[in-house]
């Protein structure tokens, strides 16, 4: 199953996207604690391509993608802006006292924290996330990955 939702750029948009997407979620029979995840990594990505892709420019929009196969829920998000590079954005230290006080740079930590596996795609223009459904009991959380394509 997959819904696609698109949405202005526009911060008064995000609450009503992400109370779709737990609505999906509660359809799709996922755990409390799965929609826990897959709804702060949307928040997360929504907002920063509200704000860091499309810089808030209502004529601009974000695409929401959420699918649901086998053991795999994968949320994509799409800005039209400039794009990014994460190599070139420092990855948040929660460790590092500096870091504490920057206004900006949680976001991704949380993504790349919470999601099993996220890709940035499109010149950094889209972020595919993947929850898995059912992990491996053995699974610490050691295998999520951040890549590039």
């Amino acid at each position: 199953m997959h819904k696609h939702l698109k949405i202005a750029s526009r911060l008064d948009e995000l609450e009503q996207a992400l109370l779709q997407i737990e609505e999906l979620a509660h359809t799709f029979q996922l755990t409390p604690e799965l929609i826990d995840r897959l709804i702060i990594i949307a928040s997360e990505a929504i907002t920063n391509a509200i704000c860091h892709g499309n810089r808030q420019d209502p004529s601009k929009q974000v695409q929401i993608a959420l699918e649901v196969q086998d053991n795999i829920v994968e949320l994509c998000v799409e800005d039209e802006g400039q794009g990014f590079d994460r190599k070139r954005i420092p990855r948040y230290n929660p460790d590092n006292p500096d870091m504490l006080l920057r206004p900006h740079g949680r976001g991704l930590f949380l993504i790349e924290e919470l999601a099993d596996e996220v890709a940035y795609e499109n010149g950094g223009r889209r972020i595919r996330m993947r929850l898995h459904r059912n992990p491996n009991p053995d699974d610490t959380s050691q295998n999520r990955s951040a890549g590039t394509t």
